[in-house]
Formats: C-alpha cells, structure tokens, sequence
C-alpha cells in the first residue's frame, strides 16, 4: 500500500533537502565572490603595467625609436600572459603590435602624453580564459563533493532513521534520577482506571465518512477528535475500554473497507488513566508506522489477550523507525457469506 507520508522519506527530506538547499547558496556566493576578486586583481595588474610603461612607451612614440617601443610592447605582452599589446594613433590607428588578440579578451588602456599632448594610447589585452577555466574546475569540484555527501546523508538518513529519531527524543540537561532500592523500584498494582486511546489517519480527508465514524465511536462509549482533516483520536474511558475499542474497530473497519482509495493508518494502545497524555503522544507515532493494519505495543497486546474474536488475528511488526519496541498488528478477517 503506498503511504503518502512515509516517515523514511520525511526524515530524508529533512536531512537532505536543507543541505542542498545551504549548499547552493555557499557555491554561489563562492563563484560570485571568486570571479569578483579574480577580475578585480586582472585589473590590477594590467593598470599597473600600462602606468609603469606608458611613460617610456611615449617617449619612444614621439622620438620614433620602433625598435625600443617593440621591446616595451613584448613586456607588456609576456606579463600578461598569452595577452597582446598595441600602440594606437590619435585617431585610433594601429601604430604597433606584440602578441595575439585572445578570443575571451578584456581591454585595458592608458594615455601616451609627451610634452603635454596626447600622441597615443597604449593597449593591453589579457586573455580571461585561464581565470575562468579554474572557475570551473573548482565548480566541478564543489558540486562533485556535495554530490557525494548527499549521497552519504542519504543513505544514514534511510538506513539509521530510527536512531535519529530516538536522539531527537532525547531531553538533555536532566539531572540524572537518584539510584532507588530494589524495594522502591515494584510499585504496587495500581488500581486507578484504564483509558484507550484510538488515532486514525486517513488519507484523502475527501472520502472520510466523518459521519459514520463519529456514531460509531458514540455508539460505543467512545470520543471522537479531529485533529485536522483526516487525523482522529477516539478516546474510551468508559468500564472496560478495551472491549469497548475492539467493538468500534470492527464497526469501523466495516464502514472504512467499502471505500474505495482511502489510505488507512492508525493504531490502539491502552495505559493507565494518569498517562493519558503520554498515550495519546505514543499512539500517534504507531499509527504512523501503520501500513493498513491495526498497530498495538506489547503492553496493548497483553490486555486484550481475556478479548477473543474469531475475526482477529494479530501478527508481530518490525520497523526501522522502531526497532526497540516490540510491536503487533491487528487484522480483522470477515468470512466469505455463502449464497
């Protein structure tokens, strides 16, 4: 039976989809930060090198010494790395060149002054091909790392869901209990009533027969609470709520089985009448271990064993998300009406 709310994909969900969520945003703030800083320092170092050359560069333009004005411009050239560098006219003009015109280019320029006119510019373009290959290698390394930490919260989350939730069950900060003699540790019986507890999930909440539900539970002694759309707690509190559940939970399964597309969940448990409150906690998290069968927990088991029912049958349940308790399902089998 598919379960809309599977609790292992829920845990999963909540270890993964945070994770990646947080990891995306660090790698773009990474790649964002590192491209800025990597064209910041490209800048630097270009502004740097016409400001250190274009004095020299000028001098050499307006005395026409080609020779020493190719030396500067294969400088310049060599320092950018795989860059090219040019002088240009006035107007524009190409007056002499080193190096190659990159494809992934980016143009930096600076005045050629001599005797206070502008005979010039000098050029330098730097190739922004090495910056951004790096770029992308530690993008394939980043997304390759958190590929494979995913895959590993995944699999903890899937296989270990039942220790994650008993340690987020745990209350810290307690003061540890006082060791008890042997004497203190037997309570007595108690003689205080029973409650039981039922807790119902159905799924769509659509196709609930709401009405038929909450007379049966009156019919036999019981409350019924909805929680929300489809999740419902019957509590019986009345002289033998044991039998008083297993009467509603026969007539239930009868109104429930004719309704055809309706995911069933839920689970009975019965405690003392003080623990209610705990009960009511503990059934909910068995109704959602629930994959159509009725959940009960050992102590429930127990205190139905005086009920017998030709219809019932019970069977022992394992779960991953409860490994520590030993738990039962509850079926009810109708026998085939002969014509």
């Amino acid at each position: 039976m598919f379960v809309m709310q599977d609790l292992r994909f829920r845990i999963l969900t909540l270890c993964v989809v945070p994770f990646l969520i947080g990891s995306g945003l660090v790698l773009l703030t990474a790649l964002i930060s590192l491209q800025s800083q990597t064209n910041q320092a490209e800048q630097q170092l270009a502004e740097t090198l016409l400001t250190h050359k274009a004095p020299d560069a000028a001098l050499y333009l307006a005395t026409e010494d080609w020779i020493a004005l190719a030396v500067i411009l294969d400088q310049l050239a060599q320092a950018s790395g795989m860059g090219r560098a040019e002088v240009l006219s006035p107007d524009n003009r190409l007056v002499l060149a080193s190096g190659k015109d990159p494809a992934s280019r980016a143009e930096y320029t600076a005045s050629l002054e001599h005797e206070g006119l502008i005979i010039g510019k000098l050029s330098l373009i730097v190739n922004q091909a090495p910056s951004t290959a790096a770029i992308q290698v530690l993008l394939i390394q980043t997304i390759s790392m958190i590929t494979a930490m995913t895959i590993v919260m995944g699999f903890t989350a899937w296989k270990f869901g039942d220790f994650i939730l008993i340690w987020l069950s745990l209350k810290f900060g307690q003061k540890a209990a006082s060791p008890k003699s042997v004497v203190e540790q037997i309570s007595p019986p108690s003689d205080s009533a029973l409650v039981a507890i039922f807790s119902i999930k159905l799924n769509p909440a659509r196709l609930v027969p709401f009405t038929a539900l909450k007379a049966a539970a009156s019919q036999h002694f019981g409350k019924l609470t909805e929680l929300q759309p489809g999740d419902y707690e019957v509590h019986f509190q009345q002289a033998d709520p044991a039998r008083h559940g297993l009467e509603f939970f026969e007539a239930m399964h009868t109104q429930l089985e004719v309704v055809a597309g309706l995911n069933i969940r839920m689970a009975f448990a019965i405690d003392q009448a003080e623990a209610s409150e705990a009960l009511g906690k503990r059934v909910k998290y068995l109704a959602s271990l629930s994959r159509g069968a009725l959940v009960l927990d050992e102590q429930t088991k127990t205190q139905l064993a005086h009920i017998t029912h030709p219809a019932f049958e019970t069977a022992p349940l394992s779960s991953s998300f409860a490994s520590d308790l030993v738990l039962h399902t509850l079926t009810m089998n109708v026998p085939p009406q002969r014509v």
